[in-house]
């Protein structure tokens, strides 16, 4: 018998590696507070102030960023600031599960009445 624990993946590293999900672009505009995240099969939104260092950047300085290989991430080096795919993919599947609407909420209501 062996003592060795069985491996738990990462569910969502396991879809960047398996589904070969990256990200190919970033656009922070700071007028609408909006950092569009595009990905090779989609994209995700996040409000810019919810990344301190983005948030008191220039739209300047915003503009200035860089992918990381294989689009694991995207780094400002005028800000300091690295982001992973990983981090915007947990993120997103948060806000996902701790986001009340309307129609779940209704649902609930019909079935505990």
């Amino acid at each position: 018998m062996s003592n060795r624990k069985p491996v738990i993946q990462d569910p969502v590293s396991a879809m960047i590696r398996d589904q070969g999900v990256r990200i190919t672009a970033v656009h922070a505009i700071k007028e609408a507070n909006l950092l569009l995240v595009m990905l090779n099969e989609g994209r995700l939104e996040f409000p810019l102030d919810g990344f301190k260092r983005l948030a008191k950047a220039s739209q300047t300085q915003l503009n200035k960023y860089e992918l990381l290989p294989d689009g694991a991430g995207v780094h400002w080096p005028g800000l300091d600031e690295h982001l992973s795919l990983r981090g915007f993919l947990l993120a997103t599947m948060r806000n996902l599960l701790h986001r009340p609407t309307s129609d779940s909420a209704g649902a609930r209501m019909k079935a505990i009445a």
